[in-house]
């Protein structure tokens, strides 16, 4: 879709009649390469393509979506020509499109590359396993009238599963996950977190259940800010506690948290988003201070908006979500974060969470966690969930942080409304009173 973006643009035109109306066309291309792993072997490979290209148009309240198949020219101005006739405007004169242009995918080159990686990988650190390996290309092109056509591309790995591992009496399965773009040094990373995680353990024992003090460590803590901050204030949450609260004191004055799209080593960053705009840090809480939302053009207020329109697919109308929470560290070493939470559990890693905007609570899972008593590491614990208030889990963060930020590489897929979109974090170490403990059900 590049030939003749500028009479797209102009056919666009129409629809903006009055202050705030939004029309645009959006085109993605997608390649996604899925690799199932079975102790050892590539048992099935599966390859999925996709193009599709949306005319969207919006005044107030009302919103139009047409979408058609390709992602080339001729789509564009089909999609263009059947939002005009549903809107009573003139046709469009019909002309052959230019040739769609595939999206750059893996080479086999690369993908057996990086079966020679994952098979010796799996080799040293989880011999007995059943892993998906994701290779995620994806394409995305922007007109909107008055404004320069904007592209982005990304590419995403992606491993999930579970393995058999050691512990100290007797094997049992772990669960696994990581997310990341891919760099230079995605294997290298990856190859040290799975090594970690295959580590022997004790086995664990039951989780307490009641009221305890907790430290989130090795990043997790971004997941726990991605529900609780991140969701609230996304500008549609109408629903959210935190609505009409900015720059209300809600934390300690050493919390700085931000949502920064612009990571682009984190798997939810990105250089422009679904509505062609460049994203800016937003910070979401600023000393301890409720801060801004993160607005799309449907929800920009006088600044515009902050970058944070996202689709989950071409067939899917931006919304303000989030991309990457970033927490800002502190000055504690880990050892001092654990004398200091004296009595109570570590986790470092959440498999699943979610936020209940209308009562302000929230709710995270983890796997395993380690009991901490008199300041020092203690016994394993199972799987647990941990439970909250969204306004006093903030009034119950210490002022004292870790002082190394970590990326949370098992944190890389965000669902709301049925929409799924890559997201991450990175957090230092993190202490909270007083929050709700029970085991996994």
């Amino acid at each position: 879709m590049h030939r003749d973006e500028a009479s797209i643009a102009r056919w666009l035109e129409s629809f903006v009649s009055r202050a705030g109306d939004i029309a645009e066309v959006f085109a993605e291309r997608l390649h996604e390469t899925r690799v199932e792993w079975r102790d050892g072997q590539a048992r099935e490979v599966r390859v999925r393509r996709e193009e599709g290209t949306c005319a969207r148009w919006r005044t107030g309240s009302r919103e139009q979506l047409v979408l058609v198949p390709g992602a080339d020219e001729g789509a564009a101005r089909e999609a263009v020509r059947a939002l005009r006739s549903e809107g009573g405007r003139g046709a469009l004169p019909r002309r052959s499109g230019s040739p769609s242009e595939p999206v750059e995918t893996p080479a086999s080159a690369d993908l057996e590359r990086w079966s020679k990686r994952l098979g010796a990988l799996f080799a040293r650190h989880a011999p007995r396993h059943r892993f998906t390996w994701r290779v995620l290309d994806v394409e995305r092109r922007v007109v909107v009238p008055d404004h320069p056509p904007e592209g982005s591309s990304r590419r995403l790995v992606s491993l999930e599963g579970r393995f058999l591992a050691a512990s100290r009496l007797l094997d049992e399965e772990r669960a696994f996950s990581f997310h990341s773009p891919e760099t230079d040094s995605t294997a290298d990373e990856l190859r040290a977190l799975l090594g970690a995680a295959a580590a022997p353990r004790d086995r664990p024992t039951v989780v307490p259940e009641g009221r305890m003090d907790v430290l989130l460590a090795e990043g997790c803590a971004a997941v726990l800010f991605h529900e609780i901050l991140g969701h609230a204030l996304e500008a549609d949450a109408e629903l959210s506690p935190l609505a009409g609260l900015k720059e209300a004191r809600v934390a300690v004055p050493e919390l700085e948290v931000v949502d920064d799209a612009r990571r682009l080593d984190l798997f939810g960053g990105y250089e422009r988003d679904d509505e062609g705009t460049l994203p800016r840090a937003v910070r979401l809480i600023h000393g301890g201070g409720v801060g801004s939302r993160l607005t799309d053009r449907a929800h920009a207020g006088a600044n515009g908006s902050s970058g944070h329109g996202r689709r989950a697919g071409p067939g899917e109308a931006p919304r303000p979500r989030g991309s990457n929470v970033i927490v800002r560290a502190g000055s504690a070493t880990p050892e001092e974060m654990v004398r200091r939470l004296q009595n109570g559990i570590r986790i470092e890693e959440f498999h699943a969470g979610s936020v209940e905007l209308a009562n302000g609570t929230f709710r995270l899972e983890f796997g395993r966690a380690r009991r901490i008593r008199r300041g020092r590491l203690a016994d394993e614990l199972g799987a647990g969930v941990l439970a909250g208030e969204i306004l006093s889990a903030l009034e119950s963060i210490e002022p004292v942080l870790g002082r190394e930020v970590h990326v949370c590489r098992n944190f890389g897929w965000c669902a709301r409304a049925g929409q799924v979109v890559p997201v991450q974090g990175a957090a230092p170490d993190v202490l909270i009173r007083g929050l709700m403990l029970r085991p996994a059900t």
